[in-house]
């Protein structure tokens, strides 16, 4: 099932009949390191990072416009409840390092997602984020954040290649709908479902002259500044935190994590890794 047109491929009847997803989840899991929980708790914020500097170089690329991947903010997790082995070895400081559960809606102002036709589903925080750019380019401001959604796996390169621009008499619009949703099918493995930050906005309309062209587009010569943001969550949310601590993790790990529970989130759980493994 494929759509042609600016209207992208990534709705709500393809997330509902194609990939099968009956709701979206009420928790998430996210695997790191000691150090990274500690950060995230300490600064009261999650990481998004800029799609360009993730593990994946294929990630969010565009037929029509270069480094198109420099214009999104991603942060990924998982949904599955039961722990992944493989997730613990890649992202879980090999299997020393923590698996964190939060509530979906963890931004400030703990508005639950809603899923809309196009782009699925959608969040509206309380607080804003900001995107600079290399001057004259505009940058962004914003309180929207894309999400959570369950990123499909393919090879085909119609879902892994996008048109990005739709001209129409003298006016240029922008549908980055599916822009960073689609992962190649040997990354399958980690279901991952992902909050996403477009630093141009959907269906944004621009005059289809030489700055759109040449200044708005060139993503290499006018480069977003910022390669992630740091964006609020709600000190609520981190009440509900549930750690995981790595099933190779030692005493002394499992002392520091402790320590950075009682220190910033002292409401935290904190469980043990039920997978055995030496």
């Amino acid at each position: 099932m494929y759509f042609e047109g600016p209207e992208g491929f990534y709705t709500d009847d393809f997330m509902f009949h194609v990939m099968g997803i009956e709701e979206l989840p009420s928790v998430l899991y996210q695997y790191t390191s000691v150090d990274s929980l500690e950060k995230i708790l300490a600064s009261h914020t999650l990481r998004f990072s800029r799609l360009d500097t993730v593990n994946d170089p294929e990630e969010a690329t565009a037929s029509d416009v270069p480094l198109a991947a420099s214009s999104v903010f991603v942060s990924c997790w998982s949904g599955m409840q039961a722990e992944q082995i493989p997730m613990w070895s890649m992202y879980g400081q090999n299997f020393s390092g923590v698996r964190i559960r939060l509530p979906t809606n963890m931004f400030t102002g703990r508005k639950d997602p809603l899923v809309f036709e196009k782009g699925g589903a959608f969040i509206m925080t309380d607080s804003r984020h900001l995107i600079t750019r290399k001057s004259p380019a505009m940058g962004a401001d914003s309180c929207a954040i894309i999400g959570p959604n369950k990123v499909y796996y393919s090879d085909d390169p119609a879902y892994r290649n996008r048109k990005l621009v739709y001209r129409q008499a003298g006016t240029a619009h922008f549908y980055p709908y599916d822009l960073g949703m689609v992962k190649g099918a040997h990354w399958s493995y980690e279901q991952e479902w992902r909050f996403k930050i477009a630093a141009l906005a959907f269906e944004a309309q621009f005059p289809d002259d030489e700055y759109f062209n040449k200044v708005t587009l060139d993503f290499a010569a006018y480069p977003f500044e910022a390669k992630a943001l740091f964006i609020p969550l709600a000190p609520s949310a981190l009440d509900e935190l549930e750690v995981t601590l790595g099933p190779r993790a030692d005493d002394a790990a499992l002392k520091e994590v402790e320590r950075v529970l009682a220190s910033y989130a002292p409401k935290a759980t904190l469980v043990r890794s039920q997978i055995p493994i030496r």
